[in-house]
Protein backbone atom coordinates (compact mmCIF):
# COMPACT_ATOMS: atom_id res chain seq x y z
CA UNK A 1 0.00 0.00 0.00
CA UNK A 2 1.31 3.47 -0.87
CA UNK A 3 2.23 5.76 1.99
CA UNK A 4 0.79 9.24 2.31
CA UNK A 5 3.02 12.31 2.58
CA UNK A 6 3.14 12.29 6.38
CA UNK A 7 4.06 8.59 6.43
CA UNK A 8 6.75 9.12 3.81
CA UNK A 9 8.21 12.00 5.78
CA UNK A 10 8.22 9.87 8.93
CA UNK A 11 9.95 6.98 7.15
CA UNK A 12 12.62 9.29 5.74
CA UNK A 13 13.19 10.77 9.18
CA UNK A 14 13.58 7.28 10.69
CA UNK A 15 16.29 6.44 8.17
CA UNK A 16 18.14 9.75 8.50
CA UNK A 17 18.08 9.46 12.31
CA UNK A 18 19.94 6.15 12.05
CA UNK A 19 22.77 7.67 9.99
CA UNK A 20 26.04 8.67 11.65
CA UNK A 21 27.75 9.77 8.42
CA UNK A 22 28.45 13.40 7.57
CA UNK A 23 25.66 13.60 5.01
CA UNK A 24 22.84 11.39 3.78
CA UNK A 25 20.14 11.28 1.12
CA UNK A 26 17.08 9.02 1.02
CA UNK A 27 14.96 8.26 -2.04
CA UNK A 28 11.75 6.25 -2.20
CA UNK A 29 10.06 5.18 -5.42
CA UNK A 30 6.58 3.71 -5.10
CA UNK A 31 5.49 2.39 -8.51
CA UNK A 32 2.14 0.80 -9.32
CA UNK A 33 1.76 -0.36 -12.90
CA UNK A 34 -0.93 -2.01 -14.98
CA UNK A 35 0.09 -3.86 -18.15
CA UNK A 36 -2.27 -5.17 -20.82
CA UNK A 37 -0.91 -6.79 -23.94
CA UNK A 38 -2.76 -8.17 -26.90
CA UNK A 39 -1.63 -10.08 -29.98
CA UNK A 40 -3.39 -11.96 -32.77
CA UNK A 41 -6.53 -10.02 -31.85
CA UNK A 42 -6.66 -11.49 -28.37
CA UNK A 43 -5.52 -10.53 -24.87
CA UNK A 44 -2.26 -12.26 -23.96
CA UNK A 45 -1.13 -10.58 -20.71
CA UNK A 46 -2.92 -8.68 -17.99
CA UNK A 47 -0.93 -7.80 -14.89
CA UNK A 48 -0.75 -5.47 -11.92
CA UNK A 49 2.62 -4.81 -10.29
CA UNK A 50 3.54 -2.84 -7.21
CA UNK A 51 7.09 -2.11 -6.12
CA UNK A 52 8.72 0.07 -3.49
CA UNK A 53 12.42 0.78 -3.92
CA UNK A 54 14.39 2.67 -1.31
CA UNK A 55 17.80 4.20 -1.84
CA UNK A 56 20.27 5.59 0.67
CA UNK A 57 23.48 7.47 -0.07
CA UNK A 58 25.89 8.53 2.70
CA UNK A 59 29.24 10.26 2.76
CA UNK A 60 32.19 10.85 5.05
CA UNK A 61 33.92 13.83 3.54
CA UNK A 62 34.64 12.86 -0.07
CA UNK A 63 34.04 9.16 0.55
CA UNK A 64 30.56 7.98 -0.30
CA UNK A 65 28.47 4.91 -1.05
CA UNK A 66 24.89 4.05 -1.98
CA UNK A 67 22.58 1.11 -1.36
CA UNK A 68 19.15 0.02 -2.61
CA UNK A 69 16.73 -1.99 -0.48
CA UNK A 70 13.03 -2.68 0.02
CA UNK A 71 12.36 -3.52 3.65
CA UNK A 72 10.96 -0.74 5.85
CA UNK A 73 10.83 -2.51 9.22
CA UNK A 74 13.31 -1.27 11.86
CA UNK A 75 15.69 -4.22 11.42
CA UNK A 76 15.88 -3.76 7.63
CA UNK A 77 16.47 -0.02 7.95
CA UNK A 78 19.25 -0.52 10.49
CA UNK A 79 20.88 -3.21 8.35
CA UNK A 80 20.84 -0.97 5.25
CA UNK A 81 22.35 1.97 7.13
CA UNK A 82 25.08 -0.18 8.67
CA UNK A 83 26.02 -1.68 5.29
CA UNK A 84 26.15 1.59 3.37
CA UNK A 85 28.16 3.37 6.07
CA UNK A 86 30.67 0.53 6.12
CA UNK A 87 31.02 0.76 2.33
CA UNK A 88 31.42 4.54 2.44
CA UNK A 89 34.27 4.34 4.95
CA UNK A 90 36.12 1.94 2.64
CA UNK A 91 35.45 3.86 -0.58
CA UNK A 92 38.18 5.96 -2.24
CA UNK A 93 37.78 9.71 -2.10
CA UNK A 94 35.81 11.19 -4.96
CA UNK A 95 37.01 14.71 -5.81
CA UNK A 96 33.71 15.40 -7.58
CA UNK A 97 31.49 14.43 -4.66
CA UNK A 98 28.84 17.05 -3.92
CA UNK A 99 26.88 17.58 -0.70
CA UNK A 100 23.12 17.02 -0.77
CA UNK A 101 21.03 19.69 -2.45
CA UNK A 102 19.61 22.31 -0.09
CA UNK A 103 15.85 22.70 0.47
CA UNK A 104 14.00 24.49 -2.33
CA UNK A 105 10.53 25.66 -3.27
CA UNK A 106 8.84 23.47 -5.89
CA UNK A 107 5.78 24.21 -7.97
CA UNK A 108 2.86 21.90 -7.22
CA UNK A 109 2.94 19.31 -10.02
CA UNK A 110 -0.07 18.71 -12.26
CA UNK A 111 1.15 15.34 -13.49
CA UNK A 112 -1.15 13.13 -11.41
CA UNK A 113 -4.78 12.11 -11.96
CA UNK A 114 -7.02 10.39 -9.45
CA UNK A 115 -9.08 9.02 -12.35
CA UNK A 116 -5.99 7.33 -13.72
CA UNK A 117 -5.09 5.98 -10.30
CA UNK A 118 -8.59 4.51 -9.90
CA UNK A 119 -8.61 2.77 -13.28
CA UNK A 120 -8.22 -1.01 -13.10
CA UNK A 121 -7.93 -4.05 -15.37
CA UNK A 122 -11.62 -3.96 -16.25
CA UNK A 123 -11.18 -0.40 -17.52
CA UNK A 124 -8.15 -1.40 -19.55
CA UNK A 125 -10.12 -4.22 -21.17
CA UNK A 126 -12.98 -1.82 -21.90
CA UNK A 127 -10.61 0.63 -23.58
CA UNK A 128 -8.73 -1.92 -25.68
CA UNK A 129 -11.49 -4.31 -26.73
CA UNK A 130 -13.04 -1.98 -29.37
CA UNK A 131 -9.75 -1.51 -31.23
CA UNK A 132 -9.19 -5.27 -31.27
CA UNK A 133 -12.70 -5.79 -32.63
CA UNK A 134 -12.14 -3.10 -35.25
CA UNK A 135 -9.00 -4.86 -36.46
CA UNK A 136 -10.79 -8.21 -36.56
CA UNK A 137 -13.69 -6.71 -38.50
CA UNK A 138 -11.21 -5.29 -41.03
CA UNK A 139 -9.60 -8.73 -41.49
CA UNK A 140 -6.32 -7.61 -39.89
CA UNK A 141 -4.18 -8.96 -37.08
CA UNK A 142 -3.48 -6.52 -34.27
CA UNK A 143 -1.00 -6.39 -31.42
CA UNK A 144 -0.77 -3.70 -28.80
CA UNK A 145 0.42 -2.67 -25.39
CA UNK A 146 -1.36 -0.54 -22.81
CA UNK A 147 0.51 0.52 -19.70
CA UNK A 148 -0.77 2.55 -16.77
CA UNK A 149 2.00 3.95 -14.57
CA UNK A 150 1.61 5.52 -11.13
CA UNK A 151 4.71 6.85 -9.41
CA UNK A 152 5.30 8.52 -6.07
CA UNK A 153 8.86 9.81 -5.86
CA UNK A 154 10.19 10.98 -2.51
CA UNK A 155 13.52 12.61 -1.76
CA UNK A 156 14.90 13.69 1.62
CA UNK A 157 18.37 14.55 2.87
CA UNK A 158 20.42 15.68 5.83
CA UNK A 159 20.35 19.27 4.57
CA UNK A 160 16.65 19.47 5.37
CA UNK A 161 15.16 18.74 1.94
CA UNK A 162 11.94 16.77 1.76
CA UNK A 163 9.78 16.48 -1.35
CA UNK A 164 7.19 13.87 -2.34
CA UNK A 165 5.48 14.13 -5.73
CA UNK A 166 3.16 11.89 -7.73
CA UNK A 167 2.92 11.23 -11.46
CA UNK A 168 0.50 9.19 -13.58
CA UNK A 169 0.26 8.23 -17.23
CA UNK A 170 -1.46 5.82 -19.58
CA UNK A 171 0.29 4.93 -22.81
CA UNK A 172 -0.98 2.78 -25.66
CA UNK A 173 0.55 1.66 -28.92
CA UNK A 174 -0.88 -0.68 -31.54
CA UNK A 175 0.40 -2.43 -34.64
CA UNK A 176 -2.02 -3.71 -37.28
CA UNK A 177 -0.95 -6.06 -40.07
CA UNK A 178 -2.59 -7.40 -43.20
CA UNK A 179 -2.13 -10.97 -44.37
CA UNK A 180 -0.09 -9.76 -47.34
CA UNK A 181 2.48 -7.73 -45.43
CA UNK A 182 0.87 -4.34 -44.83
CA UNK A 183 1.77 -2.87 -41.46
CA UNK A 184 0.53 0.20 -39.58
CA UNK A 185 1.16 1.67 -36.14
CA UNK A 186 -0.14 4.45 -33.91
CA UNK A 187 0.18 5.52 -30.27
CA UNK A 188 -0.98 7.94 -27.60
CA UNK A 189 -0.19 8.92 -24.02
CA UNK A 190 -2.26 10.85 -21.46
CA UNK A 191 -2.03 11.89 -17.84
CA UNK A 192 -5.76 11.66 -17.10
CA UNK A 193 -7.73 8.52 -17.96
CA UNK A 194 -10.78 10.62 -18.85
CA UNK A 195 -8.84 11.97 -21.85
CA UNK A 196 -7.99 8.53 -23.24
CA UNK A 197 -9.61 7.72 -26.60
CA UNK A 198 -8.18 4.68 -28.36
CA UNK A 199 -10.64 4.65 -31.26
CA UNK A 200 -8.66 7.04 -33.49
CA UNK A 201 -5.44 5.22 -32.57
CA UNK A 202 -6.84 1.91 -33.76
CA UNK A 203 -8.31 3.50 -36.88
CA UNK A 204 -4.97 5.10 -37.76
CA UNK A 205 -3.02 1.85 -37.36
CA UNK A 206 -5.61 -0.10 -39.41
CA UNK A 207 -5.68 2.48 -42.20
CA UNK A 208 -1.90 2.59 -42.44
CA UNK A 209 -1.73 -1.21 -42.60
CA UNK A 210 -4.28 -1.35 -45.39
CA UNK A 211 -2.58 1.45 -47.32
CA UNK A 212 0.93 0.00 -46.98
CA UNK A 213 0.33 -3.29 -48.84
CA UNK A 214 2.51 -4.13 -51.84
CA UNK A 215 5.15 -1.44 -51.38
CA UNK A 216 7.49 -0.55 -54.23
CA UNK A 217 11.17 0.21 -53.91
CA UNK A 218 12.15 3.86 -53.89
CA UNK A 219 15.82 4.73 -54.43
CA UNK A 220 17.64 5.71 -51.24
CA UNK A 221 19.47 8.99 -50.80
CA UNK A 222 18.92 12.39 -49.24
CA UNK A 223 15.24 13.18 -49.39
CA UNK A 224 12.57 15.47 -48.08
CA UNK A 225 10.73 13.55 -45.37
CA UNK A 226 7.57 14.15 -43.39
CA UNK A 227 8.28 12.72 -39.96
CA UNK A 228 5.17 11.93 -37.96
CA UNK A 229 5.22 12.82 -34.22
CA UNK A 230 6.53 9.44 -32.98
CA UNK A 231 9.58 9.73 -35.24
CA UNK A 232 10.12 13.33 -34.16
CA UNK A 233 9.99 12.54 -30.45
CA UNK A 234 12.54 9.74 -30.79
CA UNK A 235 15.06 11.89 -32.64
CA UNK A 236 14.61 15.00 -30.50
CA UNK A 237 14.86 13.05 -27.25
CA UNK A 238 18.28 11.86 -28.42
CA UNK A 239 19.28 15.46 -29.09
CA UNK A 240 18.03 16.73 -25.73
CA UNK A 241 19.93 14.05 -23.82
CA UNK A 242 23.11 15.26 -25.55
CA UNK A 243 22.85 18.97 -24.71
CA UNK A 244 25.42 18.75 -21.91
CA UNK A 245 27.73 21.55 -20.75
CA UNK A 246 30.51 19.34 -19.46
CA UNK A 247 30.59 17.25 -22.63
CA UNK A 248 31.09 20.44 -24.63
CA UNK A 249 33.70 21.91 -22.30
CA UNK A 250 35.69 18.67 -22.46
CA UNK A 251 35.42 18.41 -26.26
CA UNK A 252 33.15 15.35 -26.31
CA UNK A 253 29.95 16.95 -27.65
CA UNK A 254 28.50 17.09 -31.14
CA UNK A 255 28.31 20.85 -30.51
CA UNK A 256 32.10 21.12 -30.65
CA UNK A 257 31.94 20.60 -34.42
CA UNK A 258 29.17 23.17 -34.86
CA UNK A 259 30.81 26.24 -33.31
CA UNK A 260 34.16 27.93 -33.77
CA UNK A 261 36.96 27.03 -31.37
CA UNK A 262 36.80 29.13 -28.25
CA UNK A 263 33.15 30.09 -28.68
CA UNK A 264 30.34 29.11 -26.36
CA UNK A 265 27.51 27.25 -28.14
CA UNK A 266 24.90 29.01 -25.98
CA UNK A 267 23.73 32.02 -27.95
CA UNK A 268 24.73 30.51 -31.30
CA UNK A 269 22.32 30.08 -34.20
CA UNK A 270 22.72 26.33 -34.73
CA UNK A 271 19.29 24.82 -35.30
CA UNK A 272 17.63 26.68 -38.15
CA UNK A 273 14.34 28.15 -36.98
CA UNK A 274 13.47 25.40 -34.49
CA UNK A 275 12.10 25.82 -30.97
CA UNK A 276 12.48 23.35 -28.10
CA UNK A 277 10.97 23.91 -24.66
CA UNK A 278 10.48 22.08 -21.38
CA UNK A 279 7.82 22.99 -18.84
CA UNK A 280 6.76 20.66 -16.00
CA UNK A 281 3.38 22.40 -15.77
CA UNK A 282 2.56 22.15 -19.49
CA UNK A 283 -0.97 20.74 -19.32
CA UNK A 284 -0.91 18.32 -22.32
CA UNK A 285 2.30 16.62 -21.11
CA UNK A 286 3.24 17.55 -17.53
CA UNK A 287 6.05 16.12 -15.42
CA UNK A 288 7.35 16.25 -11.86
CA UNK A 289 8.59 19.71 -10.89
CA UNK A 290 12.04 18.72 -9.65
CA UNK A 291 14.97 16.62 -10.77
CA UNK A 292 17.09 15.21 -7.97
CA UNK A 293 15.83 17.95 -5.67
CA UNK A 294 16.53 20.80 -8.10
CA UNK A 295 13.45 22.74 -9.24
CA UNK A 296 12.27 22.36 -12.82
CA UNK A 297 10.72 25.41 -14.46
CA UNK A 298 9.71 26.59 -17.93
CA UNK A 299 12.93 26.53 -19.96
CA UNK A 300 13.56 27.50 -23.57
CA UNK A 301 16.36 25.20 -24.72
CA UNK A 302 16.31 26.36 -28.35
CA UNK A 303 14.59 29.57 -29.48
CA UNK A 304 14.28 30.36 -33.20
CA UNK A 305 17.28 28.10 -33.82
CA UNK A 306 19.48 29.71 -31.15
CA UNK A 307 20.74 27.46 -28.33
CA UNK A 308 19.69 28.95 -24.98
CA UNK A 309 20.78 26.41 -22.34
CA UNK A 310 22.86 23.29 -21.71
CA UNK A 311 22.29 20.69 -19.02
CA UNK A 312 24.85 21.48 -16.31
CA UNK A 313 25.41 19.14 -13.38
CA UNK A 314 25.97 20.53 -9.90
CA UNK A 315 29.66 19.64 -9.73
CA UNK A 316 30.45 21.12 -13.13
CA UNK A 317 28.44 24.23 -12.34
CA UNK A 318 30.48 24.76 -9.18
CA UNK A 319 33.78 24.05 -10.93
CA UNK A 320 33.01 26.54 -13.72
CA UNK A 321 31.19 29.15 -11.69
CA UNK A 322 27.91 28.54 -13.48
CA UNK A 323 24.32 27.98 -12.44
CA UNK A 324 23.32 24.34 -12.46
CA UNK A 325 20.73 23.27 -15.03
CA UNK A 326 19.02 19.89 -14.46
CA UNK A 327 17.76 17.58 -17.17
CA UNK A 328 14.10 18.37 -17.92
CA UNK A 329 11.22 16.01 -17.20
CA UNK A 330 9.45 16.61 -20.52
CA UNK A 331 9.95 18.38 -23.84
CA UNK A 332 7.76 20.38 -26.18
CA UNK A 333 8.05 21.57 -29.78
CA UNK A 334 5.31 24.18 -30.36
CA UNK A 335 4.71 23.47 -34.07
CA UNK A 336 3.01 25.57 -36.75
CA UNK A 337 -0.45 24.04 -36.21
CA UNK A 338 -0.85 22.55 -39.69
CA UNK A 339 -2.62 19.23 -40.22
CA UNK A 340 -0.70 16.27 -41.60
CA UNK A 341 -2.70 16.61 -44.81
CA UNK A 342 -1.64 20.25 -45.14
CA UNK A 343 1.98 19.26 -44.61
CA UNK A 344 1.70 16.55 -47.26
CA UNK A 345 0.42 19.23 -49.62
CA UNK A 346 3.67 21.15 -49.18
CA UNK A 347 5.90 18.26 -50.35
CA UNK A 348 6.62 17.93 -54.05
CA UNK A 349 8.69 14.76 -53.81
CA UNK A 350 9.42 13.00 -50.54
CA UNK A 351 8.67 10.25 -48.05
CA UNK A 352 6.21 10.08 -45.14
CA UNK A 353 7.66 8.21 -42.15
CA UNK A 354 5.24 6.90 -39.52
CA UNK A 355 7.86 5.92 -36.98
CA UNK A 356 11.46 4.83 -36.46
CA UNK A 357 12.85 1.67 -34.97
CA UNK A 358 16.08 0.29 -33.49
CA UNK A 359 17.94 3.60 -33.26
CA UNK A 360 21.62 3.18 -32.46
CA UNK A 361 24.52 5.58 -32.13
CA UNK A 362 27.03 5.51 -34.99
CA UNK A 363 29.28 8.51 -34.33
CA UNK A 364 29.01 10.30 -30.96
CA UNK A 365 31.12 13.27 -32.02
CA UNK A 366 28.50 14.25 -34.61
CA UNK A 367 25.46 12.66 -32.88
CA UNK A 368 24.98 10.42 -35.93
CA UNK A 369 22.35 7.72 -35.45
CA UNK A 370 21.15 4.87 -37.59
CA UNK A 371 17.82 3.10 -37.55
CA UNK A 372 14.91 1.88 -39.66
CA UNK A 373 11.58 3.26 -40.80
CA UNK A 374 8.68 1.00 -39.91
CA UNK A 375 4.91 0.40 -40.01
CA UNK A 376 3.87 2.86 -42.67
CA UNK A 377 6.34 4.42 -45.13
CA UNK A 378 4.83 6.21 -48.11
CA UNK A 379 5.97 8.19 -51.14
CA UNK A 380 4.72 11.76 -51.54
CA UNK A 381 4.50 13.29 -55.01
CA UNK A 382 3.07 16.66 -55.95
CA UNK A 383 1.48 17.15 -52.55
CA UNK A 384 -0.30 13.78 -52.37
CA UNK A 385 0.40 10.32 -50.99
CA UNK A 386 1.60 8.27 -53.97
CA UNK A 387 1.54 4.80 -52.41
CA UNK A 388 3.62 2.68 -50.05
CA UNK A 389 7.36 2.22 -50.43
CA UNK A 390 9.72 -0.28 -48.85
CA UNK A 391 11.28 0.71 -45.58
CA UNK A 392 14.65 2.44 -45.33
CA UNK A 393 17.66 2.39 -43.10
CA UNK A 394 18.61 5.95 -42.25
CA UNK A 395 21.83 7.58 -41.06
CA UNK A 396 21.12 11.02 -39.66
CA UNK A 397 21.87 13.37 -36.80
CA UNK A 398 18.99 14.92 -34.83
CA UNK A 399 20.80 18.27 -35.06
CA UNK A 400 20.27 18.26 -38.83
CA UNK A 401 16.60 17.38 -38.34
CA UNK A 402 16.08 20.69 -36.54
CA UNK A 403 18.46 22.62 -38.77
CA UNK A 404 16.72 21.40 -41.94
CA UNK A 405 13.18 21.89 -40.60
CA UNK A 406 10.91 23.36 -43.28
CA UNK A 407 7.45 23.27 -41.67
CA UNK A 408 5.66 21.59 -38.80
CA UNK A 409 2.15 20.63 -37.84
CA UNK A 410 -0.11 20.34 -34.84
CA UNK A 411 1.65 18.82 -31.80
CA UNK A 412 0.50 15.56 -30.23
CA UNK A 413 1.48 13.57 -27.16
CA UNK A 414 2.61 10.21 -28.48
CA UNK A 415 4.89 7.33 -27.58
CA UNK A 416 8.02 6.43 -29.51
CA UNK A 417 10.48 3.57 -29.33
CA UNK A 418 13.25 5.28 -27.31
CA UNK A 419 11.57 6.56 -24.12
CA UNK A 420 8.22 7.18 -22.46
CA UNK A 421 8.88 10.61 -20.93
CA UNK A 422 6.09 13.10 -21.64
CA UNK A 423 6.60 14.79 -25.01
CA UNK A 424 4.34 17.02 -27.08
CA UNK A 425 5.65 17.33 -30.63
CA UNK A 426 4.33 17.99 -34.15
CA UNK A 427 4.87 16.20 -37.46
CA UNK A 428 7.75 17.90 -39.27
CA UNK A 429 8.89 18.33 -42.86
CA UNK A 430 12.67 17.95 -42.95
CA UNK A 431 14.84 18.51 -46.00
CA UNK A 432 17.88 16.43 -46.92
CA UNK A 433 17.17 13.52 -44.55
CA UNK A 434 19.59 10.67 -45.30
CA UNK A 435 17.68 7.52 -46.23
CA UNK A 436 20.85 5.51 -46.69
CA UNK A 437 19.57 2.17 -48.00
CA UNK A 438 16.42 0.17 -48.70
CA UNK A 439 15.32 -2.40 -46.12
CA UNK A 440 13.19 -5.42 -46.99
CA UNK A 441 11.84 -5.63 -43.44
CA UNK A 442 8.09 -4.96 -43.25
Amino acid sequence: MDLNTAELQSLCAQILDLVDADTAEVSIRDANDLHLRHANNDITTNSLTSKRQLGLSVSYGQRSASISFQGTDPASLKEAVTKVQTMAKLAPENPEHMPPVPPSQFAEPTAYSEKTAAAGPEDALRWVRPVIEAARAAGLESAGYLQKNLLTYTLANSSGLFVAQRQSSIGFSMTARTRDGGSGWASTQVTDASELDLTPIGERAIRKAQDSRNPIERPPGRSTVLLEPAAVRDLISLLLWSLDRRDFDEGRSFLNALVEDGKDPVGQDIFGNANLISDPLFAPAPSLTHSGGEPLTHTEWIKDGVLQHLVTGRYWAKAKGLASQPMPGNFIIPGDGLSTEELIGKVKDGVLVTRLWYLRMVRPESLLYTGLTRDGTFAIRDGEIAGPVKNFRFNETPANVLKQLIASGKPERVLGSESDEPAHVPPMIVDGFHLSSVSDAS
